[in-house]
């Protein structure tokens, strides 16, 4: 039994979890923290962030890049009247800083830095350069070296650059985090032209993730951040118009979009060993939780904290700590990295070859359990259940019909529903964890 799944039930009285760790050199207080967005980019949005208790934040990315500092208003559009399964989903026409980049160092950023020394935040610099011209990119590590910053990330993860960028200038963004030679050279001369720490984003559009990843290690950064926003676009169907801007954009997906972006960053901490600061979908203390499984070392919010409120930090930061003592781990690193080890590609995975019919492998249903909803029947995609309320205690299963998928397992409110192999009992899944490998000689 692995560290990621021993179930613990004690509560250690008298105790409390240690939620402090380090970040190239730094010491942080606890991993939560907020990724680059508004409330990294002056002191008083700042601030209300950092109130509540987060470890670190990143700043708004800095640039000098003609487009993106000019945003369409109104430039958030919530797309929550479509549908409650949208009512975190949004895309946006914000890109990157707004303000004149001299202004923002001289005035914001001292004040920023002055608010989280105060805290005892974590300050990370974001900027962005034209292309993959490295000129572009060092006189904004240098301010901010000289300014106190700590370590700056190179912000080559975002669509929202390269779609608002003039034509001249558009390859900025995104394409830079596509091709490992490229991220390589720009890593490179950014590393060796400053002492601090520099951090790589890369973007979930790429599809060599591990060979940017590599590329990047290799060029000397000192970590990996990942995930930005992917991007979208929407329409209004009784308008018959684009919703917002009708051009695609910044879209964010809520915390749907975790099950995308932990994919990717698995495909980064499973390849390289610098440290990753991992975002994307984060709204729960559990979502934390994931990304620290993940061999993440830090975990970041940010869209949350545009539809849920910056009061969506503090929960997460408790939630983690009760987490941690109800499983009784005392510190971060008793669980960090816990899923790298296990994570494969899927033909890695033991199967049947051919698949057999019918199923060795169907639902079991508990009476105890069981408060005949109904919900497995109707959404049973192969039609293999049914249930009669005067006659039945529990669903009918048609052995002839089901598949083995496990649908209904997940779907189960009160969990009476488990996967188990008709010819040993042996129970392949309960709804939590990984399935069992019952599979023993395939082929």
């Amino acid at each position: 039994m692995t560290v990621c799944t021993q179930r613990f039930t004690q509560h250690r009285e008298g105790t409390m979890a240690d939620l402090s760790t380090t970040f190239c050199g730094n010491s942080v207080k606890n991993p939560v923290g907020v990724t680059s967005c508004d409330f990294g980019s002056e002191a008083r949005l700042l601030r209300r962030v950092v109130e509540q208790g987060i470890g670190w934040i990143i700043g708004k990315t800095v640039h000098k890049i003609d487009g993106p500092h000019r945003w369409p208003r109104p430039y958030f559009y919530s797309l929550k009247r479509f549908g409650r399964d949208l009512a975190d989903a949004w895309i946006c026409s914000q890109m990157f800083h707004h303000k004149p980049y001299e202004k923002w160092r001289d005035e914001d950023l001292p004040e920023c830095l002055e608010i989280c020394q105060e805290h005892d935040v974590l300050f990370i610099g974001s900027c962005s350069g034209i292309g993959a011209d490295a000129g572009t990119w060092i006189p904004f590590l240098k301010d901010m070296e000289a300014a106190g910053v700590k370590m700056v990330e190179l912000n080559t993860g975002g669509p929202h650059a390269t779609f608002g960028a003039v034509d001249a200038q558009r390859d900025v963004g995104a394409p830079l985090s596509m091709d490992p030679d490229t991220a390589f050279a720009l890593t490179k001369a950014c590393v060796d032209a400053v002492k601090i720490p520099i951090l790589f984003k890369m973007t979930p559009q790429c599809v060599n993730m591990a060979g940017v990843a590599l590329a990047v290690e290799r060029a000397g950064a000192a970590a990996i951040s990942a995930n930005n926003a992917f991007y979208g676009c929407w329409i209004d169907h009784e308008t018959g118009t684009f919703f917002g801007v009708p051009a695609s954009m910044g879209g964010l997906m809520g915390r749907a979009w975790q099950l995308f972006s932990l994919a990717k960053i698995m495909e980064i901490t499973t390849t390289v060993d610098i440290p990753v600061l991992g975002g994307g979908g984060v709204f729960t203390y559990d979502d934390c939780v994931r990304y620290l499984m993940a061999g993440c070392s830090l975990t970041g919010l940010c869209s949350s904290l545009y539809s849920r409120g910056v009061t969506i930090l503090k929960p997460c930061i408790r939630g983690l700590d009760d987490f941690m003592e109800r499983k009784g781990y005392q510190r971060l690193q008793d669980f960090q990295g816990c899923a790298v080890k296990d994570f494969r590609y899927l033909r890695e995975w033991k199967r049947e070859d051919p698949m057999i019919e019918p199923t060795p492998i169907v639902p079991q249903f508990d009476e105890d359990k069981c408060d005949g909803c109904g919900v497995c029947v109707r959404i049973c995609p192969s039609g293999a259940l049914s249930f009669n309320k005067t006659e039945d205690t529990v669903p009918r299963l048609n052995p002839e019909y089901c598949r083995g998928c496990g649908w209904c397992v997940g779907h189960c409110r009160p969990n009476a529903i488990r996967c188990i192999h008709t010819g040993t009992g042996q129970v392949i899944w309960d709804g939590f964890g990984t399935i069992a490998d019952w599979v023993m000689n395939p082929g």
